[in-house]
Parts: structure tokens; sequence; C-alpha cells
């Protein structure tokens, strides 16, 4: 298969430059497809305003542009905008069908840190904390770079960390993750044990097969091996995670049986616990 070239990239997006402000919702990154031949720089743009007509376009959209290696070797690119300036640009908009996030081809920056009055109100109203008081789940907060609501909750007594991963846009997301975790409290006993026996059906072979290797304990696995209930019992719920779609994921410190890897454990209300695996 042929790869695409810089000049292909070029072609997606339409001839004519248009100048517009945009105001940065993200830091820059950089990817390269097993499409391409070339490295292309991305950022976010939380909104835009034409400069001719001062229209505020308040739709999320990408920024994007072609680097050589050199240049993304050098790494300037990441430094080209940066989070909550607002930037004059010259841009070209993406030629083919329409995108649910609008694509813009950045061929120039003109300016930066520059003064729109529509813009600077649209990040004063983003940067504005989102929290979320619940009788179950405590205070959780949005984390707009992450799209979570992090917070603390009790688990058998003791305090675990929670991340909620949601759409920001789309609050029944936000309703469908906070459901999740709190049923999983709400039978905490349940889960506790169902999560811990998974975890030890699938990890505790594996756990001996590391104590073998470990020269620092005189503990002998052929003798003494570790057992699923010992396995079940030493580790540690430091977290919760919660996908959009309503998995989630019970996330434990080790006490050293795999020298201090993570371990974790998927699982959907629907199905129980559906998989382990040590991480690390």
């Amino acid at each position: 298969m042929k790869k695409r070239t810089v000049k292909d990239f070029i072609a997606l997006y339409n001839s004519d430059d248009e100048e517009k402000l945009a105001l940065i919702q993200s830091g820059t990154s950089a990817d390269k497809t097993f499409l391409d031949n070339f490295w292309s720089a991305h950022t976010c743009a939380l909104a835009m305003a034409d400069v001719q007509t001062g229209q505020v376009i308040s739709d999320r959209c990408y920024l994007n542009w072609p680097l050589t290696d050199k240049e993304r070797e050098a790494g300037e690119y990441s430094n080209r905008f940066a989070k909550g300036k607002v930037y004059r640009i010259k841009v070209r908009g993406w030629k083919g069908t329409a995108l649910n996030e609008p694509q813009w081809y950045v061929t120039e920056v003109l300016e930066e840190d520059v003064s729109c009055p529509a813009l600077d109100d649209i990040w004063a109203e983003y940067i504005k904390p989102i929290v979320i008081e619940d009788e179950a789940l405590g205070t959780i907060t949005l984390d707009r770079e992450m799209s979570t609501f992090d917070g603390t909750c009790k688990w058998m007594g003791k305090e675990v960390q929670i991340s909620l991963d949601v759409e920001i846009e789309k609050k029944a997301s936000w309703t469908r993750a906070t459901n999740v975790m709190k049923k999983l409290l709400a039978d905490q006993e349940v889960w506790d044990k169902s999560l811990r026996t998974m975890a030890a059906q699938k990890l505790t072979a594996q756990a001996n097969e590391w104590l073998a290797d470990n020269d620092q304990t005189d503990r002998d696995p052929e003798k003494d091996p570790i057992t699923e209930d010992e396995f079940a019992r030493r580790i540690l719920l430091t977290e919760f995670t919660v996908s959009p779609g309503g998995r989630f994921t019970a996330w434990y410190e080790d006490d050293d049986m795999f020298w201090g890897h993570v371990v974790m454990v998927d699982g959907t209300l629907k199905k129980g616990p559906i998989g382990a695996d040590m991480q690390g």
C-alpha cells in the first residue's frame, strides 16, 4: 500500500486560507500512522472567531499541520500553542464530508495572545469548576483535561480513589458513570469478595512463579505456596475507574507479590468480574 505524503495531507483541505482567532483548549501532540510517511501535529481549539466577520464558532475543533522528521525530533512544535491563549492564525477548512469535530489545517501563526472578549468569556466559563455533591459518592470534581470526575469514597471502611470517565458534553454519560459507581458502593461487600476472587483465580499461579524467582525471600513456593485465599486477602484496593460505557476497573496494590506492580480487575454490573491482569 502506497503511503500518504504531505501533499496528500494538504489535498484534504481547501486551497484558500482563512484568518481565524483560535482559543486553545489543550496541549499539542504528534503522531504518525502506518498509512503516512510524515508526522502530523494536533491541538484542540475550544472555540474560534472569524477575523473578518467576528462570528464565533463555539464548537470544539482540531488544528492540524504536518511535521518533518527533524521538526518532530526537535520538539519545538509542542510549544507552538499554549492552553487558554488566543491566536490569530491562517487555516484551511476540511474539504470532505463534515466531521463530528471540524478539522483545520494551520498554514501560519500570525499573532499570539490576542485579545478577544468573546473568546475570553468562553474560556472563563470553561475553567469554572464543575462539582457534583452526592450522598454516596461525596464530592467529585470534573477534570476537563482527562474528561473524568475524580474524588474519593469509602470502600469496606477504607478510602479509595474514584475516577469516572465521561463525555463532557453529554450529561447522560455523567449519570451513567455515577450510577455504576453508586451501585458498586451499595453492594460493596458482595463486589469486594467477587473482585478479589477473580484476581486470585487468575493471578495466584503467576504470583507463585514470581515468588520462585525472588532471591530476596526464604519462602519456598513448592512447600509454602501463595494460596488463592492469601492472594485475595493481601491485595489492597486503591482506586475504581469507570468508562463511559459502564465498564469498570478495580485497581489494587500487590503487596509485593509482583514486586510492586498493579493488579487490575475488570467488570460490568451485568456480567460481574470478567478478567484480571497485572500491570506496571
